[in-house]
């Protein structure tokens, strides 16, 4: 058997760490050195942390920020850069007073060759901005409106102005955020999962494979995994290692395998159980 593409033995990546989209009360500055980062710690978020700008697309390279909490909405934001400007003065000097900030999209490509351009209007408002096979893909997460908020990833061209075609989920607000992870399949077809959670309410998982070369969806799967022993678990592994992503229903309580789809011949087809 031909070996997979070693690109598709990544493992996949997922966005609930990639904050971008949050508001921060920026407290000073410094010149990027070999000085460990101070981490943000969710535990205490209004105890300071540091931030590499390179990593954050409105971040300068060569730079760190240092930084107190991650808001979601201006008020929050607002309240706590007052709390901050008041009452946490030792932290910064008169030449650095605190300010509300976005630092811009979480930039997850180390070494990106796309351009990222501030004219196509879905930038500015990202969370994440990752690129993958030689075309951008861009997460944002909009904000509660009439009871709900929508989840996207769109694709763009490598120059950054075309979207060629936007994946999204209408989750409800009192959902929370969504969980969306990427999986490389083979080059060219990359497969997208949303999940999100609520209290008696279960998870739910939506499961979209494209073809981002032809700009298809290939596969369209919906899974609900509201607890109890028997409940059928939708996840998406490599059990046959050899580099490429299957589709698994698996039984919660035993971990007996119900159902897989394998990649073959272009598409995703089921496959007896091993």
């Amino acid at each position: 058997m031909v070996a997979a593409p070693q690109w598709a033995r990544a493992e996949p990546l997922c966005d609930q760490n990639w904050d971008g989209a949050n508001l921060i009360v920026q407290i000073g500055e410094r010149k990027k050195d070999d000085t460990p980062l101070e981490p943000y710690d969710p535990k205490q978020p209004m105890k300071p942390y540091e931030f590499a700008g390179a990593r954050y697309h409105l971040g300068q390279k060569g730079k760190v920020y240092r930084a107190v909490g991650k808001f979601q909405n201006r008020e929050e934001g607002d309240a706590a850069w007052k709390h901050v400007y008041s009452e946490m003065t030792h932290l910064y000097t008169g030449a650095y007073p605190p300010f509300l900030t976005n630092p811009g999209a979480y930039l997850v490509t180390d070494l990106a060759t796309c351009k990222i351009n501030r004219k196509n209007p879905i930038i500015d408002p990202a969370s994440w901005i990752m690129e993958k096979d030689n075309v951008l893909l861009v997460g944002a997460q909009t904000e509660c409106k009439k009871g709900q908020f929508t989840k996207t990833i769109t694709v763009v061209s490598c120059d950054g102005m075309k979207n060629l075609m936007t994946d999204s989920v209408k989750v409800p607000c009192d959902m929370g955020r969504v969980n969306s992870c990427i999986y490389p399949v083979v080059p060219g077809v990359v497969a997208f999962e949303h999940s999100y959670s609520a209290p008696a309410q279960g998870t739910q998982v939506r499961l979209r494979v494209y073809d981002i070369a032809r700009k298809k969806r290939l596969h369209s799967i919906d899974a609900g995994h509201d607890g109890g022993p028997e409940t059928e678990l939708m996840s998406v592994q490599d059990i046959d290692e050899d580099g490429i992503p299957e589709i698994v229903r698996t039984v919660a309580g035993t971990g007996e395998r119900t159902s897989v789809l394998k990649w073959s011949k272009g598409k995703f087809s089921e496959v007896k159980a091993p």
